[in-house]
């Protein structure tokens, strides 16, 4: 009897012995759940997007940027914007972030990884259209930005992509403006000079601002367009103009006052870090490469801007295959006519323009990401 009343203790005891093992073994299992998906999360959150992280791994093959060049990127995002500064003195800046379908997201992050950038230093979103906004959040979320111009626009949709950047700017915490004429960035290395400076739109309230029409009651999409940040950015004697959906009212108000005023409509001075005075003054009509606006719409590029602009080489981000016909035919003959070279996204997939510190230049095709 008592040989049994010890071997049922042992078993007993041995029993709980196991299940203390396996409740250890469950603690353990259930703890490193918590700490992978709080990794997940934390990666989510504070690093790249979940669905995003693969494209850490996966990117085109750009050759790396040689000292004193300026670098802009067409990049091919489909039917949208996005477009990647390296600038001569080693920072960034992006304007506009392609469409909110993942084919664009993820070919937008893709290519930025590929150039090495770990947080931009100046972020332009042009206007809040999808196209041009889309990718603007994941920009935020893998790369952060020191300091962002955003369009004066007040309502937009409370589900819009716009929405979700305006959103995740503030949380941020970025040094934040709202785009307007004669703002302007400079270079803080004498060596490297360049600036760029925002041409149009006026701040609200000032007359004739186009902020004021696209936020009116029942302003349409030609409003929220014509309200684009045009950005002016130069180096070495070289200048571009990117333009977002500018339609041609607003290129033709710009055509009309430089006629009028000259170099002297967006002259301004400007203390540099070195403590040198410098007069910033784009001159229109001596102009190298333009980005075509509004994708090459029929609307866009005038015949009376392109005259007085007269690029060199003109840049249209397009998707292929479009449905709204872009680039429209009479702007690719609009730009034929003043003998501009025309470089497409929709043909040649990503571009690059390189702009060297003797002024030299090349443009180079990437292709699809």
């Amino acid at each position: 009897m008592k040989k049994k009343e010890a071997a049922v203790r042992t078993a007993v005891a041995g029993g709980k012995k196991k299940r203390s093992k396996k409740l250890r073994v469950l603690a353990l299992c259930a703890a490193g759940i918590f700490a992978a998906a709080l990794v997940l999360v934390l990666l989510h959150f504070y690093y790249c997007p979940l669905n995003f992280l693969w494209t850490k791994f996966s990117n085109p093959d750009i050759p790396p940027r040689q000292a004193g060049e300026l670098r802009v990127h067409f990049i091919d995002v489909g039917q949208g914007d996005a477009i990647v500064a390296e600038l001569p003195d080693g920072k960034s800046m992006i304007v506009d972030a392609g469409g909110e379908a993942y084919a664009s997201r993820s070919s937008l992050l893709r290519y930025v990884n590929a150039l090495g950038i770990k947080k931009f230093d100046y972020l332009i979103l042009s206007h809040p259209d999808e196209d041009h906004a889309g990718g603007m959040d994941d920009v935020l979320a893998c790369y952060g930005a020191e300091k962002a111009f955003i369009p004066y626009i007040v309502s937009f949709g409370a589900d819009s992509s716009y929405a979700d950047f305006l959103d995740r700017l503030s949380r941020e915490g970025c040094d934040t403006e709202i785009s307007s004429t004669y703002d302007a960035v400079l270079s803080e290395q004498a060596d490297a000079f360049y600036y760029f400076m925002i041409l149009s739109p006026f701040e609200s309230g000032v007359e004739g601002s186009y902020y004021d029409a696209a936020n009116q009651d029942g302003a349409t999409d030609t409003d929220v367009n014509n309200a684009s940040a045009v950005v002016w950015l130069e180096y070495a004697g070289r200048s571009v103009l990117l333009t977002g959906d500018i339609g041609e009212e607003v290129e033709e108000k710009l055509v009309s006052d430089y006629e009028a005023l000259g170099t002297s409509l967006f002259e301004r001075e400007r203390l540099t870090s070195w403590g040198e005075r410098v007069t910033l003054a784009p001159a229109l009509e001596g102009l190298d490469f333009l980005k075509v606006s509004h994708h090459g719409s029929a609307s866009s590029s005038s015949s009376a801007f392109l005259r007085l602009t007269s690029p060199e080489a003109a840049f249209v981000s397009v998707g292929a295959g479009n449905s709204y016909g872009h680039p429209a035919q009479e702007t690719v003959g609009r730009l034929n006519e003043i003998g501009a070279r025309i470089y497409r996204t929709d043909e040649s997939g990503s571009i690059v323009l390189t702009i060297c510190s003797d002024g030299t230049y090349n443009i180079q095709t990437i292709g699809r990401n």
